[in-house]
């Protein structure tokens, strides 16, 4: 498949460690990352560490952080592709990136991307949200989904539905052993769609963990309005869903792109923490009937690991599988008579908890 030229840039970057995990998204696709300092990063970087309890996870100690002025990203780049919810973005599905040597800009942590860079950049491109209702996933999660989606062809568009949740399969993160890295994963399912999660909770950094541990890892699962249930699991229970794919960052099993990851209810997409579970060890065949490895087909395999980054470029594709509804037409007319309509929502009553992520508070 052929990859792209494509510089990562971050505009007004706060976090060091969303930093960190923003050079690390761009190491897995072989891209270069440089960033746009107008909110001292550069000072955070070189050890200062602020009230974010993110900012407790250390930079890479003794690498320079690259920057980039307003200038040189006008002349060393064409296109500059904003990568933001902007109103009139195109979805990253589908698109088809022009040029060379190409910048993808994301934005500071909750203003995005400055005005100057908006006015500079020659396109806006944005990963769908199932509601403008929600915010955006983390932004060193946002830079791995676009680099996957912008650095190869064009990939196919985002499926229109009449029923699209009927297609969403279970999802299964299993063994997370860092509580930011799984928080922003769950942030990344809640933004796309998911209403549930199943999680093997090996390294007790969800459950079983103390009160510190348990509000910075919500704290990473922030800002979605909807209630996101985590269901807990052991390692000994046996599913009995006709397919599971098991998902890997190495080069084995069907590429990402080629696998169906629409299957529904009795699918299972299972999401191990690389840096901590061994793939080739486990016994998937306790998850359903028939079980498949798909690698995320990435260009090297010498990169930092971050169980956010893989855990967000599986969830992007399997929502863009799952796809939306239909657009509304236009609006028919009221009814002369009044009607009465009324529903009745049936939840199933399970072990585990529901977050409320509106209500998670301080980061």
């Amino acid at each position: 498949m052929n990859r792209r030229d494509v510089t990562l840039i971050g505009d007004g970057i706060e976090n060091p460690a969303n930093a960190s995990a923003m050079r690390h998204a761009a190491a897995m696709f072989a891209c270069g990352c440089l960033f746009r300092d107008t909110n001292g990063l550069l000072e955070a970087w070189r050890g200062a560490r602020g009230a974010d309890p993110e900012e407790r996870q250390d930079p890479e100690q003794g690498q320079d952080l690259g920057l980039i002025s307003l200038q040189d990203l006008r002349a060393r780049f064409k296109p500059v592709v904003a990568f933001d919810n902007l109103p009139g973005a195109r979805d990253v599905y589908g698109f088809s990136l022009p040029g060379a040597a190409a910048a993808v800009v994301v934005g500071n942590e909750r203003k995005g991307i400055g005005r100057d860079v908006r006015r500079l950049a020659d396109c806006a491109v944005q990963v769908p949200m199932v509601s403008r209702t929600l915010s955006c996933i983390n932004v060193a999660a946002a830079s791995a989904v676009a680099l996957y989606y912008l650095t190869r062809e064009a990939s196919g568009r985002l499926q229109v539905r009449s029923h699209p949740d009927r297609h969403r399969p279970e999802l299964l993160l299993v063994g997370s052993g860092d509580h930011f890295e799984l928080g922003s994963a769950i942030r990344s399912a809640g933004a796309f769609g998911w209403r549930r999660v199943l999680l093997e909770d090996r390294g007790r950094v969800w459950f079983g963990c103390d009160r510190g541990v348990r509000s910075e890892g919500r704290g990473a699962a922030r800002r979605g309005r909807n209630p996101i249930r985590i269901v807990p699991t052991e390692p000994a229970r046996r599913f009995g869903f006709d397919e599971a794919l098991v998902v890997t960052a190495r080069p084995r099993g069907v590429p990402l792109h080629r696998a169906l990851l629409a299957g529904g209810p009795r699918q299972i997409i299972a999401v191990p923490d690389e840096s901590g579970v061994d793939v080739d060890r486990e016994d998937w065949s306790r998850l359903g009937r028939e079980v498949q490895l798909v690698s995320l087909a990435l260009p090297r395999e010498d990169f930092p690991y971050r169980y956010r980054l893989t855990a967000s470029i599986v969830l992007a594709e399997a929502a863009r599988q799952v796809g939306r509804p239909p657009r509304p037409g236009p609006r028919r007319p009221p009814p002369m008579a009044p009607s009465y309509d009324s529903a009745l929502e049936v939840i199933a009553v399970q072990a585990g908890e529901t977050v409320y992520l509106e209500d998670l508070a301080g980061y």
